[in-house]
């Protein structure tokens, strides 16, 4: 049964309830993935859905923080990578008359407490989920994939240590394209938004490798994109 609060201004207008969700993406498998959780009260309970709650005035500062604290409170995790994505809104999505804004957020899979791994889904087979939340994970994958195609955000899905054929195996997970190895590695380079570490990767059954990690925890934008010629340039 649908449950409507309305809350009223000094005035004695009504105003929406605000929220804000969170699409959580992940790399498993060496595939995208997006956590969805199963509600466990208030509407839509037993269906899966973004991780999102209402903002508190009390406490945040603004709707990114917000979020931020969405996820640290029902996760227990600090997000790594935090972009809003757009607003939602309308009289029938949630209690009553409701806004949510959006946003993406990266975590690494060692990030996610390990009782909820079972809830990442590949970004391919997202199920039914509750309220408008197909909508906005359609939009928040579509977002993911597009810009993973002329910026460094693919990287945030790696841990802080990398290889180059780990980020270009993400590259290609995310995009779709097909990038050859070497032509890879050297249009990376160019781009300049990663540095060596001084480590070479350990633990592996294959040959050790070189370490890199992000020179900013910004987002670095190309000035062309992922192509499926196989190629990444800024020339």
């Amino acid at each position: 049964m649908k449950i409507e609060r309305v809350a009223h201004d000094a005035e004695g207008y009504p105003v929406p309830l605000v929220m804000v969700d969170c699409a959580i993406f992940a790399l498993k498998d060496q595939a995208l993935h997006l956590l969805l959780p199963v509600r466990t009260k208030n509407l839509e309970v037993g269906k899966r859905a973004l991780v999102g709650g209402r903002l508190h005035l009390d406490v945040d500062h603004s709707p990114m923080d917000g979020a931020r604290r969405v996820a640290r409170e029902k996760l227990g995790i600090d997000v790594r990578y935090l972009e809003q994505l757009h607003s939602f809104g309308g009289p029938n999505r949630d209690e009553g008359w409701t806004v949510t804004i959006a946003y993406i957020a990266i975590v690494q899979l060692d990030q996610i407490p390990a009782a909820l791994r079972a809830d990442l889904f590949p970004v391919d087979q997202i199920p039914k989920l509750a309220f408008d939340h197909n909508e906005i994970a359609a939009m928040a994958v579509a977002r993911m994939r597009s810009k993973s195609s002329y910026s460094s955000l693919p990287a945030f899905l790696l841990p802080p240590e990398f290889t180059i054929d780990d980020l270009r195996h993400v590259y290609q997970q995310v995009t779709g394209a097909t990038l050859v190895k070497t032509t890879f590695r050297d249009q990376v380079l160019r781009q300049g938004f990663v540095e060596r570490t001084g480590k070479m990767s350990a633990g592996r059954t294959y040959r050790p490798a070189e370490l890199w990690r992000l020179t900013d925890q910004t987002v670095a934008n190309f000035n062309r994109v992922v192509s499926r010629a196989q190629t990444i340039s800024r020339n």
